[in-house]
């Protein structure tokens, strides 16, 4: 099943899919980072984001997995 042959409101899902994945993945990131636990987090989060080199493999890996995630549904729901 080639993604790039699903209609345009797969492709469109799957997109926002692993966008909200990748903002899921730096949400998680920063709560697994000791910065969360600082007095003022909002203040932290916006200087740990300044870092991208602290937390490029968050959004990576949010992305990946929520894609191979909604991959997979697409995988069973043609295969019934």
């Amino acid at each position: 099943m080639n993604p790039l042959r699903w209609t345009r409101e797969h492709q469109l899902a799957g997109v926002i899919v692993c966008v909200f994945g990748a903002v899921l993945g730096v949400l998680m990131g920063f709560i697994q980072s000791p910065l969360f636990f600082m007095p003022q987090p909002w203040h932290a989060f916006v200087e740990w984001v300044s870092f991208p080199q602290l937390q490029w493999p968050w959004p990576v890996f949010g992305f990946l997995i929520s894609g191979l995630i909604f991959y997979a549904v697409q995988l069973l729901r043609k295969s019934n």
